[in-house]
């Protein structure tokens, strides 16, 4: 085998991973064949720009981008926050992986800030530890745990404005 049907075969195999992996977070085969087909058309197009040591953690990111993308899509039309998402933020519960599922975490994340979002989504979404998260956005550590920290807080100060305006309107 040459050098190019090498790189291919590895390429074939990280996106078998992904597939994998994107399946298992409740994407339906046809979204995650096509999130895998753009995937590998992006990471071809820029094949030249690339270091071969991170192509792998460049795959993963793309691929999990636009499965984020089109989950927030998908989202976008959601009704107000149900009851159940309320009280359980008013646990005042830090432990989000605990409280939410996948979907719960995916409308809460619509207005946070795009960097934090993104820190937040490999956290409780995918299941990164803070290190993978760290490697994968070439962080520091502490920088992951401070925006990861940012993303709850505005959360919480979100949905507690939209609680105490709910709570207002249901008063007068």
């Amino acid at each position: 085998m040459n050098q190019k049907d090498t790189f291919t075969s590895y390429l074939i195999q990280i996106g078998e991973e992904v597939f994998l992996l994107l399946r298992s977070k409740g994407a339906s085969k046809e979204d995650a064949e096509d999130i895998i087909q753009n995937t590998f058309y992006k990471i071809y197009s820029m094949l030249t720009d690339l270091d071969e040591k991170i192509i792998r953690q460049w795959f993963y990111r793309v691929a999990l981008n636009e499965f984020i993308d089109l989950k927030r899509k998908k989202f976008q039309h959601n009704a107000p926050l149900s009851d159940e998402i309320q009280s359980k933020l008013a646990s005042g519960n830090a432990d989000f992986e605990q409280l939410f599922n996948q979907d719960e975490i995916m409308y809460l994340l619509k207005n946070v800030k795009k960097e934090y979002r993104e820190i937040f989504v490999l956290k409780y979404y995918y299941e990164f530890s803070y290190e993978e998260i760290s490697q994968l956005l070439h962080l520091h550590m502490d920088n992951v745990k401070q925006k990861l920290y940012r993303a709850r807080k505005t959360i919480r100060t979100e949905v507690g404005g939209i609680k105490a305006w709910i709570h207002r309107f249901k008063m007068h």
